[in-house]
């Protein structure tokens, strides 16, 4: 008995070793003596205060609603919550990105939720709701309404506490996030995109700009230790330059050009100079996914700032030149077709952007089809292709294009057939495709043809030049265009920052469609287009009434090129363009849209602000030209092959 009493009490007391062995020691000089560590306890502290402030917002929304609380008085309340919550901001939105966008901070529209097998609609909620809320002149509903948003608000905030209280960031987390709030700050902060009814961005960047500094001050002894503390000083330096211009400026008179230019753009290079300083680890030393934006990245208008093999299934290897090489020839090729008469050149030339300035493209027989032609310079940067979203990958594009009675009315076993009897493709696709025994196959077709689209991304503009540092000679008047469309215009809340697409920032991997409600003709009376747009992309789990009339929001850059312009080519000019934008979209034409996703309040632009818009978007063009090839091979054996005319 005493025996196995004694083993017993061994055994428990062996047991609370290891218990006390296995837990993690917060108070271990190797973790919070260095900066990380006390990165993570105030990332912490600032999650709770979030969350309190959560729950005095919500007190002071239902107290205002009573009558108890004055509209100034809720106001501060509401300031107070956007300064905790811009403080965490970053932490929260790199820790867990979906929480983020579907509780914390989505956009104030229905959405789908993705990865589910059925139809599931996201209600909005969150800070940008509350924005729109507080701005919104507070009706007896819009009180009821704002009272709910702020007790979800406080209930979402409370489980995000719960859940990243207990996770502790890296060194390269923190570096990355970081990084990560530049872009935010640059592309959807000073924008108005996260302020959408009180415009408080130029206040919310002074915010970020402060707890970034805060946070980057504890590296100053590791810093210090490496003989690298002229990196902080740098970044101090152009952060106190930033805080002050922040400080200065309104929604209205803020200066966003020189802003990113002179403040983003070098402490986004900073934050990595530092990082890499401190020899900690990198994303591409951890992961072998590619992500979109390419780490090594010194800032937002760098020709690799993204990365264009994150959005394809083909391999960045040394095949990949001939693979495009390839591409070209079967581009401008009408081989492709049924009748051999037209090519993807047909539609896309590459002197109007690759559009063809049309009001709406041709059919095979002449006719007119329902939409107008998409540029594709930059097209590979998306999520989804096509005026409808349909596809999902660039190289699934063709299979559309080919199976199309209206366009190449033809199939892939057609294709490859005619393509096999030339010895000078057998040849080509051998050398581009080398593992496959039988290298004409339709989804290398599909590689070569998205390989030479990818290569439209020269970013190589007056105003990527200007970011760039490899020409400062900007005019004032693109200079006020720029300031107009990612400020009072609203343009930039749509086409973000660096593609001006709807290519979402940070992390640059969703593509949106916009419901603005585009008129059949441009003459009265008004009538909305019949064109149902994603609605009817036959994509089954996108059938929401919230996607009618919605179409893909295509790139401004080289835009002077690619009228006429919207879906149905409607417009012919860019003032045309430019007033229906000033009137509100549809709204302002009179349409009872339910569902616009374009604010409906007009404007308000000058003529002088609408041609200095127009300035800026026309200093988006391209300075490269592509040419076509001067020949296609000419050995088949069926002459009327050999006889095809080459489409330029």
């Amino acid at each position: 008995m005493k025996t196995d009493t004694f083993f017993f009490l061994g055994s428990m007391f062996l047991a609370a070793l290891l218990i006390l062995a296995s837990k993690p020691k917060r108070s271990t000089s190797a973790y919070i003596d260095k900066a990380i560590g006390t990165i993570n306890e105030k990332f912490h502290e600032d999650l709770s205060s979030c969350y309190d402030a959560t729950v005095q917002f919500h007190e002071a929304a239902i107290s205002f609603q009573r009558g108890d609380v004055s509209e100034p008085e809720l106001e501060r309340e509401y300031s107070q919550l956007r300064e905790t919550f811009k403080k965490i901001e970053f932490f929260v939105e790199y820790l867990d990105k979906e929480a983020f966008d579907k509780t914390l901070n989505g956009a104030p529209l229905p959405k789908l939720e993705k990865k589910v097998a059925d139809l599931r609609v996201l209600q909005p909620r969150g800070m940008q709701v509350i924005d729109e809320f507080m701005a919104s002149g507070f009706s007896t509903s819009d009180r009821e309404d704002l009272v709910a948003q702020a007790y979800k608000l406080e209930n979402d905030v409370k489980k995000i506490e719960q859940f990243l209280g207990v996770r502790r960031v890296t060194d390269r987390q923190f570096f990355e996030a970081s990084r990560q709030a530049l872009i935010r700050l640059a592309t959807l902060g000073i924008t108005g995109f996260d302020t959408p009814g009180t415009q408080h961005g130029i206040s919310d960047a002074t915010v970020v700009l402060q707890i970034q500094q805060e946070y980057m001050q504890l590296y100053k002894s590791e810093l210090r230790t490496i003989n690298s503390l002229q990196l902080l000083k740098e970044y101090t330096l152009i952060s106190n330059q930033g805080i002050a211009q922040t400080q200065e400026g309104n929604f209205e008179n803020f200066d966003r050009l020189s802003f990113i230019k002179n403040v983003v753009t070098p402490l986004y290079k900073g934050i990595k100079d530092i990082h890499l300083a401190l020899d900690y680890e990198t994303i591409e030393e951890v992961s072998r996914y590619p992500l979109a934006v390419n780490y090594d990245a010194d800032h937002l208008f760098e020709k690799d700032f993204l990365n264009k093999f994150y959005y394809v299934s083909i391999a960045n290897d040394t095949s990949f030149n001939k693979i495009a090489s390839l591409g070209k020839l079967l581009f401008y090729d009408p081989v492709l077709s049924r009748n051999n008469t037209i090519s993807c050149s047909s539609c896309h030339a590459p002197e109007k952007a690759f559009t063809d300035g049309l009001t709406t493209s041709k059919s095979n027989t002449g006719s007119p089809l329902k939409r107008n032609s998409m540029t594709l310079n930059y097209s590979v940067y998306a999520s989804a292709y096509f005026h409808d979203l349909r596809t999902k990958r660039l190289e699934d594009q063709f299979e559309h294009v080919v199976l199309n009675k209206d366009e190449f009315d033809s199939s892939y076993p057609e294709i490859v057939e005619k393509l096999n009897t030339s010895p000078t493709y057998s040849k080509k696709f051998v050398e581009a495709f080398p593992a496959y025994d039988k290298p004409i196959k339709p989804n290398n077709i599909d590689y070569a043809l998205a390989a030479y689209v990818m290569q439209f991304t020269t970013f190589d503009s007056p105003v990527d030049a200007y970011f760039q540092g490899t020409d400062a000679s900007l005019s004032e008047e693109v200079k006020n265009g720029f300031n107009l469309f990612t400020g009072k215009a609203n343009c930039a809340t749509c086409h973000f920052l660096p593609t001006f697409s709807g290519l979402v920032p940070p992390l640059y991997k969703e593509t949106e469609a916009e419901v603005l409600g585009v008129p059949e003709n441009n003459y009265e009376p008004w009538i909305l287009d019949d064109d149902i747009g994603r609605l009817g992309n036959g994509v089954t789990q996108e059938v929401a009434t919230f996607y009618n009339n919605a179409f893909k929001t295509p790139t401004v850059r080289n835009i002077e090129k690619t009228g006429p312009y919207m879906h149905n080519g409607v417009y012919n000019t860019l003032e045309e363009v430019m007033e229906f934008y000033n009137l509100g979209g549809g709204a302002g034409l009179g349409f009872g849209m339910d569902h616009q996703t374009l604010a409906p309040d007009p404007l308000n632009l000058t003529d002088t602000e609408i041609e200095e818009i127009i300035a800026f978007m026309n200093s988006l063009n391209d300075k490269k030209e592509f040419m076509p090839p001067t020949d296609l091979p000419r050995d088949f054996p069926e002459k009327k092959l050999n006889e095809r005319e080459l489409i330029k």
